[in-house]
């Protein structure tokens, strides 16, 4: 009988071992969850802190950005205005170019240039205004038409 009671306790002590193992379980299953809950919590404070700070961070880099264009932009400028004034020479120097190898073909073909045509109507405008005091020094008789009477 001595044996019996040893038994009983052994079970009692058996049925409480998985109860007081669950028991530990849960606790400890509450204690990760708890953890994970403040790993997430931890995350998006970093995520917040980090992102904000990322956020400054483009800001700032921003800013070193417009600082440097507004640098540069006089010194843009200056180099705009000298490749415009450079390439208005050089286009200068092409047009007189073209102008001159145009006016020796056109001369080849025997086509007047602008001075020589501006000279042909000085000298048309000349022998206009010539004619004109001529007929204004003519008698009136000449110049009425006769009649075929």
């Amino acid at each position: 009988m001595s044996d019996q009671p040893q038994d009983n306790n052994q079970d009692k002590k058996d049925e409480r071992g998985p109860l007081r193992t669950l028991t530990g379980a849960s606790r400890d299953l509450r204690k990760y969850t708890h953890q994970i809950w403040l790993a997430g919590l931890g995350a998006f404070a970093r995520a917040e802190e980090e992102g904000s700070g990322f956020f400054d961070a483009l800001v700032e880099a921003g800013r070193q950005v417009e600082k440097h264009t507004r640098e540069k932009a006089p010194r843009v400028e200056d180099i705009k205005e000298r490749v415009r004034h450079h390439t208005g020479e050089t286009m200068d120097r092409m047009e007189k170019a073209f102008d001159d190898r145009l006016s020796k073909a056109l001369s080849r073909l025997g086509i007047p240039n602008k001075r020589e045509v501006e000279a042909l109507q000085r000298r048309v405008q000349e022998l206009t205004d010539a004619l004109e005091r001529m007929e204004d020094e003519e008698p009136e008789s000449e110049s009425k038409p006769r009649d075929p009477e």
